[in-house]
């Protein structure tokens, strides 16, 4: 591309320029660093200044990117000029190599576009010198946390002092890194025992994909790991998708385990989803024995590699929504006994049952569908027909637990939610849903009344009241759980069964801390272990 080809070439942001100047100097061999440049951020405008997202996309309102050899020479001719030679040598040097291109934001005030461009070098370019001194991405790297340290924080857990240290390392305001690193910097500070991991788009400093679960979702991990659910939720911009993995507490609820937030077109995920799972809480790898997949989800062999006793479901009503949708789009008119021919194959009972539905569905339906049918679910029919169901699990709608997860999700996030944004609302929606914190006090209570004398009944009531009290805060420890109610801090082990504070260690009864640090972990409510250390308490029957 010469001279003329890239006057007047516009960028839309500078992470494409360096793109496109990194692949132009590989192909011409040209060595070319920043000479003279005024970011966008230090600007002072007698008109209206550009928009915050074009700062932040173009960086600059002028950068000049001269040969190296400029510079080079400079330094020469300055050591030279401080010798006693100074007039003479100062007429004889070359003031460097005029090669340069330059940059400047257009009147609009939305692109750059290169406005002055000399390619003529007046040295030999030296392919050997290029090979060990050109670094790609060096350009992002100079506006934003140096390539280095994101390669190799790259697909890597981190902690509170490696996001301090990228924050550290920022050279300018990138808001859309900068304001990630914060909120988990935030996350960090409030809850120590948070798993991240990150993955950045190689030599360039933006995120492509995240992984994280809190201290309450690993608790949640450990606590009911029988059954999980992996499925797509939502699109909560046009960059970014949310993968959840779900489990099913004591009290029936669908409760949040670990959040996948990617680039769209990001391949693998449940791979990588299940695999920063198992590092986070790796005892659990054995103990999960059933996996169910939403319909978009193909990496149905993962599961069997990564989880050696779990079976693999499909969601059944997502399977009967995606062949009626097919049958659809085949041009077959709609008719009730397509969807009840269907739900007859789903729905089957026995081995037999599922036989002849699929007779029935082959005399009925067009050839063109029964094929497609053959080749895509019949052969994965053990994943999703009734008959085959993972028996501890067959009451639970999965439709409906994930239909329920991305309504709330729904109602949370901002369709144009920025990735910042969006880890932020995920982090405070780690609480109990809302129909666990309205848990029916009554009913619970009744069940104590029936088993314990009138006394230790009432106390034990009365705490209940106080479990969804809003104002507590929950963290795990090695020791097990700390509840912070905004005045003091009360300890409780892992099995959720004792407390430090007063009321449970003279009564040896459960208390509000015991009752609402096990509604944030979904565990029952109604235990009898919580009233083994005061069996004084239960009703004598004679």
């Amino acid at each position: 591309m010469d001279e003329k080809e890239l006057m007047g070439k516009e960028f839309f942001s500078w992470e494409k320029f360096s793109l496109f100047f990194d692949e132009w100097c590989e192909q011409t061999k040209s060595l070319f660093s920043v000479f003279q440049s005024k970011p966008l951020s230090k600007c002072q405008w007698a008109s209206e200044p550009p928009r915050p997202e074009v700062v932040d996309a173009l960086k600059y309102r002028y950068i000049m990117l001269c040969c190296k050899e400029l510079k080079r020479r400079e330094q020469r001719v300055q050591k030279m000029q401080n010798s006693v030679e100074e007039k003479e040598v100062s007429k004889r040097v070359s003031v460097g190599c005029p090669a340069r291109i330059t940059l400047k934001i257009n009147e609009e005030k939305d692109r750059l576009v290169i406005t002055e461009c000399y390619l003529n070098h007046n040295h030999p370019l030296c392919p050997i010198e290029f090979a060990s001194c050109f670094k790609k991405g060096h350009l992002i790297d100079n506006c934003c946390i140096p390539l280095i340290i994101t390669n190799k924080m790259s697909k890597q857990f981190v902690g509170v002092h490696d996001i301090q240290y990228m924050l550290k390392h920022c050279k300018t305001q990138d808001y859309g890194v900068q304001d990630t690193l914060n909120v988990f910097n935030s996350l960090f500070t409030s809850d120590p025992g948070t798993k991240l991991k990150l993955v950045f788009v190689e030599n360039k400093v933006i995120i492509q994909t995240v992984f994280f679960l809190t201290s309450t979702m690993k608790s949640l991990c450990q606590c009911f790991p029988l059954a999980l659910f992996f499925d797509h939720m939502v699109s909560f911009s046009e960059e970014f998708d949310l993968y959840t993995v779900l489990c099913v507490d004591a009290l029936g609820q669908g409760r949040e385990c670990a959040y996948c937030l990617a680039q769209k077109g990001t391949p693998n995920l449940l791979r990588f989803t299940l695999a920063s799972l198992l590092q986070s809480v790796p005892n659990m790898k054995y103990k999960v024995q059933c996996m169910t997949l939403g319909v978009e989800i193909n990496e149905l062999d993962v599961v069997k590699e990564l989880l050696p006793n779990a079976r693999v479901q499909i969601c059944r009503t997502q399977v009967l929504e995606t062949l009626f949708s097919k049958i659809k789009d085949m041009g077959t008119p709609e008719d009730e006994n397509v969807w009840s021919l269907l739900c007859e194959a789903a729905e089957s009972s026995t081995s037999e049952a599922y036989s002849q539905a699929v007779e029935k569905m082959e005399a009925t339906l067009p050839e063109d569908f029964m094929k497609y049918y053959k080749e895509h679910w019949h052969p994965h029919c053990k994943m999703w027909v009734e008959f085959w169901a993972f028996e501890p699990v067959r009451n639970i709608n999965a439709s409906e637990l994930i239909k329920q997860q991305k309504q709330k999700l729904l109602v949370g996030l901002n369709p144009c939610s920025t990735l910042a944004q969006c880890i932020s609302i995920l982090v405070t929606m780690q609480t109990p849903n809302k129909e666990v914190m309205t848990f029916n006090k009554d009913e619970v209570a009744t069940r104590y009344h029936s088993i314990c004398n009138p006394e230790p009944a009432s106390l034990i009531e009365e705490e209940l009241s106080f479990a969804t009290y809003g104002a507590y805060n929950f963290r795990e420890t090695k020791e097990g759980f700390v509840l912070y109610d905004g005045v003091s801090e009360f300890h409780m082990d892992h099995n959720l069964t004792s407390c430090s504070c007063s009321i449970y260690t003279s009564s040896l009864l459960p208390c509000r801390h015991l009752f609402a640090t096990r509604l944030q972990n979904g565990k029952p409510l109604f235990d009898l272990t919580l009233l083994q250390k005061n069996k004084a308490a239960l009703i004598n029957i004679s």
